[in-house]
């Protein structure tokens, strides 16, 4: 009788291979969360379209659209406070903050429309930390609070 003896340890790394394929493909940095919306938000996460609302969360990688009657009002996990006009595109490109140190980085697109921000404790500790993009550019964020409107 011949029986095929699949090493356990083969077994093992192909189950925790597919394990973790699985959460890094789920895995998402939670950026912060929807506080003030008005009219029709999306959130576009991994190609699908979800409605946004007051509570929803946001997460790194999302992409965050109004239309002319909406505008939408967020604040990330370290405190920067941003809006978005209507008929606005904004990308959360980037995020990461770490709660015992401050540190971390923020990486915003603006797409179209108006975006505004104070900035939070990233860019307090580490003023070159933040970069805004718009289609024609890139701004170092060092301040604490501007207005960027893209046609």
């Amino acid at each position: 009788m011949n029986t095929l003896h699949t090493p356990k340890f083969v077994l093992a790394a192909v189950a925790a291979a597919c394990l973790l394929g699985a959460s890094a493909s789920h895995a998402q940095t939670v950026a912060g969360i929807i506080k003030k919306q008005q009219g029709a938000v999306e959130i576009v996460r991994d190609g699908k379209s979800i409605p946004a609302e007051i509570g929803t969360k946001v997460m790194a990688g999302d992409l965050l659209k109004t239309n002319k009657d909406s505008s939408v009002g967020l604040m990330l996990k370290d405190e920067t406070r941003m809006s978005i006009g209507a008929n606005s595109q904004m990308a959360l490109d980037r995020f990461s903050f770490d709660a015992s140190t401050y540190s971390g980085n923020l990486f915003i697109n603006v797409i179209k429309g108006t975006f505004a921000m104070i900035s939070g404790l990233v860019v307090k500790n580490n003023p070159t930390s933040t970069q805004v993009k718009t289609p024609t550019s890139t701004a170092g964020i060092r301040g604490t609070h501007f207005v960027v409107e893209v046609p």
